[in-house]
């Protein structure tokens, strides 16, 4: 898999912050491309190839769930608080409604107060999405 480093010779911690500090690429804001490399780091470190990643936004109850498996973007959906453990709301009857699925990062990654992701008995979590960003680039 390409790095979005490519041009850098190692991933030094100026580097990456570096590269965080003068680009928000767009690939990282396509919820494939975040699956693929997910996939990537957590199947050469625990042997994993499915799960699901959560996207909680400030000022939104709602919360954006992206479910993977085999490095593949299987379905992305929205949970309210009032949904039981399984359940998803309807798209049409969320906070996002007015966007597609695969456009809620890129509408809302600055809004973005905590990411957690949920694999085989792991669970990451982050509380912005450059921090986020920044874990992907180092561990891609």
């Amino acid at each position: 898999m390409k790095t979005m480093l490519g041009i850098f010779e190692k991933k030094t911690k100026q580097n990456v912050d570096e590269f965080l500090r003068d680009e928000i690429s767009q690939v990282y804001l396509d919820p494939n491309y975040i699956v693929e490399i997910l996939s990537s780091i957590f199947a050469k470190n625990i042997n994993a190839i499915s799960g699901h990643i959560h996207f909680h936004f400030q000022d939104k109850s709602d919360h954006a769930i992206f479910f993977f498996s085999e490095g593949k973007l299987r379905k992305i959906a929205a949970k309210s608080p009032e949904c039981k453990k399984g359940q998803y709301v309807h798209w049409r009857d969320s906070e996002f409604c007015d966007y597609e699925h695969e456009d809620v990062l890129q509408r809302f990654h600055d809004k973005i107060e905590c990411i957690e992701i949920y694999m085989d008995g792991l669970r990451k979590k982050w509380s912005s999405y450059p921090k986020f960003m920044k874990w992907l680039v180092e561990n891609e």
